[in-house]
């Protein structure tokens, strides 16, 4: 049963946050306009099966921002351990570019609980993250995100021409550099027809198996519409866009690729 959990906390709930979401969706984001608030619900597939659903919020002014997520397992294994993620990370702006404020993360599934927090300290210079192993203060420079800011900050990119991101993301008890590069451009079918994409690849380096890749609709105002991450020799998870609220108006489907 334990070597099931920890696949399900590592790619259902955190591959969610780092990627979806980069799921971290920004819908409307312009350098000229405030963002437009959303709701978006994602199917999650395990190696094409259907487990699971997630949620993400977005609230914004002119002035601050908060993403929500809730992610819960509706069939299969992942319902049956009771699968259950909660995030939730704020901020502010600097300039263009979104600096976050705190980030927390619930992760549930059986009888396990693992809880990560990020405060960040713009004044003194410092994060004090909370995890699994403990706790730990890092120093901060100006562009250190949380997961779910990386992908705030690669959908402003994007909307600005951006090809390519290098961020240092808060990861736990250290600070690590990720590297997000465009992939490709293409028309991708989705539940809302089909959408104008870029898919958005994470850069582990050649040694590595893992892969995280997002698809942005540029029709959607960059919202992603798909999300994969896992490994070349093992679990294939996918988070697939099933509604879309902008601004409180639903979006509504169009034609399916020719």
């Amino acid at each position: 049963m334990s070597e099931f959990i920890h696949p399900f906390r590592t790619r259902v709930a955190q591959a969610l946050v780092t990627a979806a979401l980069l799921a971290g969706a920004l819908p409307g984001f312009t350098l000229a306009a405030t963002p437009t608030a959303f709701e978006a619900v994602f199917e999650v597939h395990r190696n094409g099966k259907l487990i699971g659903e997630s949620t993400f919020r977005f609230e914004v002014d002119s002035e601050t921002w908060t993403l929500s997520t809730e992610t819960r397992g509706t069939h299969g294994l992942a319902k049956l351990l009771g699968l259950e993620e909660s995030s939730l990370s704020t901020g502010d702006w600097v300039g263009d570019l979104p600096r976050p404020a705190r980030f927390e993360q619930t992760v549930h599934v059986a009888v396990k609980t693992v809880e990560t927090r990020a405060a960040f300290d713009w004044a003194a210079g410092t994060v004090f993250s909370e995890h699994k192993d403990g706790e730990t203060v890092l120093d901060l420079s100006p562009g250190v995100v949380d997961p779910v800011a990386a992908g705030l900050a690669v959908r402003s990119g994007l909307a600005r021409g951006e090809s390519e991101w290098r961020l240092t993301v808060v990861d736990e008890d250290e600070l690590e550099e990720h590297v997000f590069r465009i992939a490709e451009e293409a028309p991708l079918d989705t539940a809302l027809g089909c959408r104008d994409t870029q898919r958005v690849d994470r850069d582990r380096g050649p040694d590595s198996t893992r892969y995280t890749r997002t698809w942005y609709a540029r029709d959607l105002a960059w919202v992603p519409v798909q999300v994969t991450h896992g490994k070349t020799d093992g679990d294939h998870m996918e988070s697939r866009l099933a509604s879309l609220v902008l601004d409180g108006e639903a979006v509504a489907p169009v034609a399916a690729c020719p």
